[in-house]
């Protein structure tokens, strides 16, 4: 359980890292945009590699992997829009619903990290590969959610603090992780990754492949793929 607390704090400093590059420097909006593109690629090769492949290994069936996937996006996208599903569906009628939520979705976002690396501790062990692995995906994530909270109007000590008080968070999240990983049967496991994968998969259309694609373009394909191809080579080390 302390070695749990520990890696999930540690996941979340990613945040924290991200965080302060891009107030200590912001980055222009084409670097933002390449960053957000290598966060989702990275955060694919992390849910498909860490979390599906296992919980795939580990259900009875499927389809306990694909139902568990769909709650976890049904659940990131009712807190990213703050209402109901069949509300948000009949709005697309007139206009795309908006992102209410945003520190919310960056809380599920947190938890969905703290899930992978609990989810290496149990498979394979956590290696500096699976370390660096995790800051690729949550660094990029921090430099756009920290814009985003910035273009919101909050300051940059207290997007600071959002982003430490994120690490005890993490720490805690992954602890929760841990249990239900310990304590429950197979297809439970299996439900818990797979539900992670949902939320992040989420979150990755919602935030990060819509920052890259505004700016880039069919270009944004690059930064994705090398996203992707670098966690996938890096978990393949751990």
């Amino acid at each position: 359980m302390l070695s749990a607390l520990l890696w999930g704090a540690v996941a979340a400093s990613s945040f924290v890292v991200g965080g302060a590059l891009a107030l200590w420097r912001p980055p222009r909006p084409s670097w933002t945009a390449v960053g957000a593109g290598v966060g989702a690629g990275a955060l694919l090769g992390a849910v498909s590699f860490e979390l599906i492949v296992e919980a795939g290994q580990l259900a009875g069936r499927e389809i306990v992997v694909a139902v568990s996937m769909l709650a976890g996006v049904a659940l990131a996208t009712t807190v990213m829009l703050g209402r109901g599903l069949r509300s948000a569906v009949a709005a697309t009628r007139v206009e795309p619903p908006e992102i209410d939520h945003r520190f919310a979705t960056l809380l599920l976002a947190v938890a969905a990290e703290a899930v992978i690396i609990v989810g290496a501790l149990h498979s394979h062990g956590i290696t500096v590969a699976v370390v660096v692995a995790v800051f690729l995906c949550g660094v990029p994530e921090a430099v756009v959610g920290t814009a985003l909270l910035v273009e919101a109007g909050a300051s940059g000590s207290r997007v600071m603090r959002t982003w430490f008080a994120l690490v005890g968070y993490g720490g805690l999240s992954a602890v929760v992780a841990d249990l239900l990983l310990d304590l429950g049967g197979p297809n439970v496991v299996a439900a818990v990754l797979s539900v992670a994968g949902g939320v992040v998969i989420a979150n990755i259309v919602a935030h990060l492949v819509p920052t890259a694609f505004g700016r880039l373009g069919a270009l944004s394909a690059f930064p994705v793929v090398l996203g992707f191809a670098l966690s996938m080579s890096l978990i393949g080390v751990g």
